[in-house]
């Protein structure tokens, strides 16, 4: 598959007219990592799976410990079956790797083989941040402009606690 790019991600956002903000620093690689710039909303992304079939693409805000446990109960799996989605699996689906893993990149699943699960808590924040498919970049756009980028991929998302 074709790796996601910051062009795309920019150019859907501003096809869409929305007003977003750029934040520029070094590459994040991981929720700890020293070059996360402070006071960005901090929220995880994360791609999972139930094992050999369902792809998930989960998105929460950072203080959201991931309950595996309560979130299969919620899709309505046995938890032992979900799983991280691996590398190879990130770029064939999303066409990012580890890192890098985005809202923005989910309009290379043009199969709709993902699943979205957004966590209830990301409607509260003020802006929700995203790489722009790269991560030496962070986005800040709205609740309801999310909702408007998910819509224009044609993914409808889950709401889960």
């Amino acid at each position: 598959m074709k790796m996601a790019t910051e062009q795309e991600a920019i150019h859907l956002l501003t096809d869409l007219k929305i007003n977003y903000q750029r934040v520029d620093h070094p590459a994040i690689w991981t929720m700890d990592d020293p070059n996360a710039p402070k006071g960005l909303p901090e929220v995880k992304n994360l791609l999972l799976k139930k094992k050999k079939s369902d792809q998930f693409y989960l998105y929460l805000t950072d203080n959201t410990k991931v309950d595996f446990k309560s979130l299969a109960d919620q899709l309505g799996i046995a938890h032992s079956r979900l799983t991280f989605a691996s590398e190879d699996e990130l770029e064939n689906l999303l066409g990012v790797v580890s890192g890098m893993v985005t809202p923005l990149a989910l309009m290379h699943d043009t199969k709709h083989e993902v699943q979205v699960l957004l966590n209830s808590r990301l409607k509260k924040l003020p802006l929700i941040s995203a790489h722009p498919n790269t991560n030496t970049a962070t986005i800040l756009l709205t609740w309801t402009d999310l909702l408007k980028v998910l819509d224009k991929m044609d993914h409808h998302p889950i709401m889960i606690e």
